[in-house]
């Protein structure tokens, strides 16, 4: 006799997003090199959940907040359609 059983599938969570990776590789070769010397982040969690933060090295603090000033300025025109 055949025992027919119905799985049932179960996602196994959010699928990672490639062009992320890679944004993260490249910059932490960056930062192994010596080259990048402060950062500044945003996450979004699959859950929603969101962050921010930063991090860097003596004397970066004013060059990282000015970086932050235009990028934020950069999304804000994105995000209303200007493209950058």
């Amino acid at each position: 006799m055949t025992d027919i059983r119905t799985l049932k599938v179960i996602s196994g969570g959010p699928e990672p997003v490639s062009d992320l990776i890679k944004t993260l590789e490249g910059l932490l070769e960056q930062a192994r090199t010596g080259e990048l010397q402060a950062l500044a982040y945003c996450t979004v969690r699959a859950s929603g959940k969101i962050g921010t933060g930063w991090n860097g090295g003596a004397g970066t603090r004013f060059p990282l907040g000015s970086a932050v000033a235009i990028l934020a300025v950069r999304y804000a025109n994105g995000m209303a359609g200007d493209g950058e």
